[in-house]
Parts: structure tokens; C-alpha cells; sequence
């Protein structure tokens, strides 16, 4: 079965004679004043509004003018025809200016009445159902426009996160980024070192930290009110403007913002290695400067030591050879005691001789701690001068 389409017919008086023979084709609709046309629209149970032949002059397009220019945007759901007696050009234009659909001549048959209605309504239709889909398809065009606009902000912060060297530079940086999403916020940054709470002017608001350090710790996010707390790991943010009327928005900013605080907690645990690779680096060359002191003592010790062997063994071999004028011994007894002497003597240079190596090792180890010392230095320098981890503000 054919749908018969709701057709609302203006006349002030009654319907022409072409109009009835539509009863059959149609659900006709007849309002006898604008009013009662423009409430029929509103129920939205049609889908085109024909202006019936009017036998006073001008009337018809004075209707139309008055519908077209009153109702703006609440009208195109329907198409609007007019049908007019003794049609001309003249007619024609005057109609299509104002804004009809069709102009149609009362004097066209049934069918073909029919069937100039018929194809304005699904004209309407058509253009309506296209307009809904332009509509979507530019919602999600600017969708994805504001996605990019998003994913680009992130990208530029995770990359010049990378050049912060303290804390109060990430801060700082993240606040702009959050500019972007016209958001007010408070920020509160844990590293091994500090705890950094700041505004977006460097400073920081007693009550808003002591919410960021109770709160820290509730979930990844928590609303109140039109606020929204967000934790990850090492870095908490209160944003304190919520859009809680728009869904979409919403949830857009809780997907990016979320993004840029992972990539502050990366940063500061970041920060956190190079602060704990310094410290070690002066622990070394506390080490470092303790050994070369111990090996500079260990050598000089030891040189003292084989001097005062040298001159023990000298002045033993002296007394010997002076006991033995007075021991009446045979001259080949001496011999073999000096021999012995002698003997003796030259072991303990040969020990001393042998070990002697031992200082030139001992110079060689503080001359590798020394050059280890330098590759630290070179290596720190490296490690974005982190002097201390600082903690001041940012105006």
C-alpha cells in the first residue's frame, strides 16, 4: 500500500476543486488562516504546505512571503507549492524569489498534480536526510580537526618536556599546554627530591594543595562539583572549570589530559635519575680522592720502609765486619762469613729491586681513578647541569 503523505492546504475560504480530487492521493490538511498553518507545522505530521488557488490578486505570494521570511530553519522539513489559475513567467519568478518549491497551474491533470506533489515531498525528504548527514559528517570533520589540534598540543609538550631541566620548567610547561584547553588548574609534581604544588603563575594556593595531597591518592580521576581530580603515579592535577554540561568535551579532556600527565610523571622520574646519578657521581669522587690519599700514604710509607731496611742491613753488615777483627778468626772463616754478609745483602737489594714495581702499579691506579674522574666530568656535563634539584618559582 501506497503512504499517503500529509499535505496542509492554505485557503482562507475553502478548497478549489483541484485540491479535492486529492483527498485520495493525499492526507489533506485545510487551515483557513496563517496561524492555524503554522500550528499544523508544528505537530510535524506533514510534509509539504500547498497554497491553493487564490481568486484575489497577490494574496497567495503576500502568504508565502509572509511564511518564508517568519519562519526561518522551521520550515525545511516541508516543501511549499504554490498552485495558481493562469500561470506566466512573471509568476514563476515571483514564486521562486520568495521561495516556493513549485509553482503549479490549477489547470494540470489529476496525475499530473499527483505527481509534481509527490516529487517535491521527496525532494524534501531528500534534502533533509542530506542536510542531517552534512550536518554529521561536519561534526565529525570538526571532530577530528579539534583530535588533531589536540594530538598536535601533545606532541609539542612531550618534546619540550624533554629540554625541562627542573621541575618548575615542566610545570610551567604543562600550564601552557592547558592553556590550549582554556582549563584552571592546580598542579602538584612528586619527585624522589621535592614535592612541587603550583598555580599557573609559579606560585602556590595553601588549600589547593592540601586537596592535591589528600586527594592524591582516590583514582586516576575523581569529580566534585565541576571539578575533576586527575592522578597518575607522581603527578596530580586539579582542574577546576570541568565542562559537566558537555559530554563530549568531557571526555575529550580527560583523554588528553591524561596523555600529558603521563608524560609528566616519564619527565620527572627522568629528572629524578639524572638527580641520583649526580649524587653517585659524588660519592666516586669521594672514593675516588680517598683512595689517591691512601695510595699517595701507601707509597710513601713504603719508601720509608725499604730505606730504613737498607740502612739496617748496612749497619748490621758494618758491625759484623767490626766483630770480626776481635773474633781470632782463621783468615778462609772470614771469608766465608763475609760471604754470607755479602749474600745476604744482595737478596734483600734483589727483594727490593723486585718489588720496587709495586709504586709504578700504585701510580697507575691513580692515574686510571684520575682518568675516571675526567669521564665523569665529561659524562656530567652531559646530564642537563643538574646542580641540585632546584624547587623555585616560576614567574
Amino acid at each position: 500500500m501506497t503512504k499517503k503523505y500529509g499535505v496542509i492546504v492554505y485557503n482562507p475560504l475553502k478548497i478549489s476543486d483541484s485540491v479535492k480530487t486529492l483527498k485520495a492521493d493525499f492526507k489533506l490538511t485545510h487551515c483557513k488562516s496563517y496561524e492555524s498553518v503554522i500550528e499544523q507545522v508544528s505537530f510535524h505530521k506533514d510534509e509539504l504546505i500547498l497554497i491553493d488557488f487564490l481568486p484575489e490578486d497577490g494574496s497567495h505570494f503576500s502568504f508565502l512571503d509572509k511564511l518564508q521570511s517568519e519562519n526561518v530553519g522551521e520550515l525545511e522539513a516541508l516543501s511549499v507549492v504554490m498552485l495558481i489559475d493562469e500561470l506566466n513567467l512573471e509568476q514563476r519568478l515571483m514564486a521562486c524569489e520568495l521561495g516556493a518549491d513549485d509553482c503549479i497551474s490549477s489547470q494540470e491533470s489529476h496525475d499530473d498534480l499527483v505527481t509534481r506533489l509527490q516529487s517535491n515531498i521527496y525532494n524534501a525528504i531528500a534534502s533533509l536526510q542530506l542536510k542531517k548527514e552534512l550536518k554529521t559528517a561536519s561534526e565529525v570533520a570538526m571532530a577530528a580537526m579539534a583530535n588533531t589540534g589536540d594530538l598536535g598540543c601533545n606532541i609539542q609538550f612531550l618534546l619540550e618536556s624533554q629540554r625541562c631541566s627542573n621541575i618548575d620548567e615542566l610545570g610551567q610547561l604543562l600550564f601552557q599546554s592547558l592553556s590550549y584547553y582554556g582549563l584552571d588548574c592546580s598542579l602538584q609534581m612528586r619527585a624522589e627530591y621535592v614535592v612541587k604544588n603550583m598555580e599557573a603563575n609559579g606560585l602556590e594556593k595553601a588549600m589547593e594543595s592540601q586537596l592535591l595531597e589528600e586527594l592524591k591518592d582516590v583514582g586516576r580521576f575523581y569529580d566534585f562539583g565541576c571539578r575533576t581530580m586527575v592522578n597518575y603515579n607522581s603527578t596530580s592535577l586539579l582542574i577546576k572549570n570541568m565542562p559537566m554540561n558537555d559530554d563530549v568535551k568531557y571526555g575529550m579532556i580527560k583523554d588528553n589530559i591524561f596523555a600529558l600527565l603521563q608524560g609528566v610523571d616519564a619527565r620527572i622520574e627522568s629528572l629524578d635519575l639524572q638527580i641520583r646519578l649526580k649524587k653517585e657521581y659524588e660519592s666516586q669522587d669521594r672514593l675516588i680522592l680517598s683512595m689517591q690519599e691512601g695510595i699517595h700514604q701507601l707509597g710513601s710509607k713504603y719508601r720509608g720502609l725499604t730505606k730504613n731496611i737498607a740502612g739496617v742491613v748496612d749497619q748490621m753488615a758494618g758491625t759484623v765486619e767490626t766483630a770480626m777483627q776481635t773474633m781470632l778468626l782463621t783468615d778462609e772463616q772470614e771469608v766465608i762469613l763475609k760471604n754470607h754478609m755479602d749474600e745476604g745483602r744482595n737478596s734483600v737489594c734483589d727483594i727490593f729491586e723486585h718489588y720496587a714495581s709495586m709504586d709504578d702499579e700504585l701510580r697507575k691506579i691513580v692515574s686510571q681513578n684520575t682518568s675516571l674522574q675526567h669521564f665523569k666530568e665529561r659524562v656530567e656535563l652531559k646530564v642537563n647541569d643538574v646542580e641540585e634539584f632546584p624547587h623555585q618559582g616560576v614567574a
